[in-house]
């Protein structure tokens, strides 16, 4: 019997199916519709997931949505209906756009699949975050549950608490407007960043500047109290515009040209005062709950926590024992967390028995052999190919990794990635810049074996576990600046992954780089910029094609792409 979560409309669509034993398949619908945060209701996913698993009312025991659909509505509308006036364009832009909201949830399921009323289930929006949680840990009452994003059912910032009998109680929460997210979003908009897709860019962007608007950006919001300052923004006004004319008085003109000096030093400054204030308000909000359940072991969730430079910069204050950030803690990962309040609200037996960055479905589940056969050619003439493939990163080829299952979050992990040898300078800024397109304020994120990490870095043992998927920065040490300087962030820290798993292909590949002289591959997404990652091997071949990548890592060889 499957349980499946899923959560659509607003941000990446996805879907999370699993029977608690043995199958687990997650998947999103920009896999498939190739529009990356693909928003809409996946009905490309669930397709897929109803032939490949023969998906029927008979084998489905509750279908989860990831918040309760009417109230996410009303929640947003009853604030702006305050001000109806101020307001209306938001107004009539939401009224607009009642009948392709999650409130036909159940009608837009059941084009697909006949399913029982009775097995459609809703759990709230930052509870489905919460739980997602539960997915990598085991004494779930050890913990303590925070959630943080833009907004979800009115909820800007919740706190749970979990027993040992699953016993779920919220023990507090900040309400929309209130919201560092949406704050954190409308400076990403300011810079001429794509909202929900560019947050990252300003974190990055930041390294380079000064805090000098700390002040500024106080007045705007209160870290303390968690109160924003609404004269300042206009999400809850307009469907288009985030910021107003009073934040353009602080900073001055929105987004000019960022490549120019000075643009880019003020722009810098922005983006670094932002991330200040966002430390501040985080640091304040684990410390609260703390205070409130008693317990130093934090889970973060909701899409705040993808700042892993917030999760760095906080693990060295001596705030928490530990905390850990699921691989995909936003709206997309939250699929999961209603397929586990599915299962806790309909099994009798209360466990969740998966524990996996790696919970896509297999390269074998999506791809027919003959598509291998007529896009690729296997070039390697003995079976430790793994170690053919380091031989040609060494020799300073840009090469693919398709392999295995797909990665949950939004950071490839090694089996859907590009790699290249860290120690050639000349590699890291052609993949950076020219396959990638990516800014020149960007680094690239390194990956090695985890025997090999205190050579190169130091981090605190409290976000330690987090590196298993990129989780949070570590800072560089003096070998690191010696031999691979070119993936060193300008304020000394990378974005780490370390492998533990001594089966996986990338650690073989790792292994036989270091007996080669190096101990570390950049590692970035198979993807070109704004595109999604690649799914199927047709995606595999036009971006091996787009970005003149001659070689590919597959679960039985190393291939060479052909003209065709």
């Amino acid at each position: 019997m499957f349980y499946i979560g899923i959560s659509a409309y607003y941000h990446e669509s996805s879907i999370f199916l699993t029977d608690n034993k043995d199958t687990n398949c997650f998947v999103k619908e920009e896999f498939f519709s190739r529009i990356k945060g693909d928003k809409n209701f996946p009905h490309r996913s669930l397709k897929f997931l109803i032939k490949k698993f023969d998906l029927k009312n008979e084998n489905i025991k509750s279908i989860c949505f990831y918040e309760k659909p009417f109230k996410s509505w009303w929640e947003i509308f009853y604030y702006s209906i305050k001000n109806p006036f101020q307001n209306k364009d938001f107004l009539i832009n939401h009224l607009k756009n009642f009948n392709k909201g999650s409130i036909f949830f159940y009608t837009d399921v059941n084009k697909l699949i006949n399913i029982s009323r009775e097995k459609i289930v809703y759990s709230s929006h930052h509870l489905s975050h919460c739980l997602y949680g539960l997915s990598v840990i085991k004494n779930v009452s050890d913990y303590v549950y925070v959630t943080c994003d833009g907004v979800g059912e009115g909820e800007t910032m919740s706190i749970y608490t979990i027993d040992d009998e699953y016993k779920i109680k919220k023990i507090w929460t900040n309400f929309y407007p209130n919201s560092i997210g949406l704050l954190y979003s409308a400076i990403t908009d300011f810079l001429g960043f794509e909202i929900n897709e560019g947050e990252f860019k300003v974190m990055s962007l930041g390294s380079f500047g000064k805090p000098v608007y700390e002040k500024e950006l106080k007045e705007m919001f209160d870290v303390e109290n968690f109160v924003i300052n609404m004269d300042y923004f206009k999400f809850h006004k307009s469907p288009s515009k985030s910021f107003s004319k009073k934040l353009c008085e602080v900073f001055g003109e929105p987004y000019l040209d960022i490549n120019e000096k000075e643009n880019f030093n003020k722009y810098a400054d922005i983006a670094s005062s932002t991330q200040l204030i966002l430390e501040h308000t985080m640091k304040n909000l684990i410390q609260k709950a703390i205070n409130l359940s008693g317990r130093r072991k934090v889970i973060l969730t909701g899409g705040v926590a993808l700042n892993c430079k917030m999760v760095h910069n906080l693990s060295k204050q001596d705030i928490f024992e530990e905390m850990i950030i699921p691989p995909s803690p936003g709206d997309s990962g939250s699929a999961i967390g209603a397929a586990n309040f599915a299962f806790l609200e309909k099994s009798k037996v209360k466990t969740i028995d998966f524990n996996s960055i790696f919970l896509g479905p297999k390269k074998s589940l999506i791809n027919k052999k003959e598509s291998k056969d007529n896009l690729f050619l296997k070039i390697n003439l003995t079976i430790d190919f793994a170690n053919e493939a380091a031989t040609k990163l060494i020799e300073g080829e840009i090469i693919a990794s398709y392999y295995g299952s797909t990665e949950v979050g939004p950071r490839s992990l090694g089996n859907t990635s590009i790699l290249c040898n860290a120690r050639n300078e000349e590699a890291v800024n052609n993949l950076n810049l020219n396959l990638k397109k990516r800014g020149r304020f960007q680094p690239l994120a390194p990956i090695l074996l985890e025997e090999n990490f205190n050579k190169y870095f130091s981090i605190n043992k409290n976000v330690f576990k987090n590196l298993e998927w990129m989780g949070t920065l570590c800072d560089a040490k003096e070998l690191l600046y010696k031999d691979y300087a070119s993936i060193i962030h300008i304020d000394g820290t990378c974005r780490t992954q370390i492998v533990k798993d001594e089966s996986s292909l990338i650690y073989k590949v790792l292994k036989n780089l270091s007996s080669k002289g190096s101990n570390i591959l950049v590692n970035t997404s198979f993807n070109i910029s704004k595109d999604p990652v690649v799914f199927d091997l047709y995606d595999v071949y036009v971006n091996m094609r787009r970005m003149n990548i001659k070689f590919v890592l597959m679960d039985d060889g190393l291939y060479q792409v052909k003209d065709i």
